[in-house]
């Protein structure tokens, strides 16, 4: 199986608005880090087939933030939160 990404298909993608990517560029904090319980429930439940699609749903969230301009700035794992 070849797993292919068409980012030249001229669709435009709104599943990310400019709020989402703009708070995207400051990061989120330690209270937006936490995952509810009904969201881990779900998680847990979903099939194979769904969470690839979740996954593909997010690779394409991803691609279009970085089509718009968008970073991501990847910081060490052993960085300090308060430098």
């Amino acid at each position: 199986m070849t797993d292919t990404n068409d980012y030249d298909d001229n669709t435009e993608d709104n599943a990310v608005d400019d709020d989402e990517a703009k708070a995207a560029e400051k990061g989120a904090t330690a209270s937006d880090s936490t995952v509810s319980d009904s969201d881990l429930a779900e998680a847990e439940t979903l099939t194979v087939t769904a969470k690839l699609k979740q996954r593909q749903a997010l690779e394409d969230e991803v691609a279009a933030f970085l089509a718009r301009g968008g970073r991501i700035t990847e910081v060490p794992p052993d960085a300090s939160a308060e430098e």
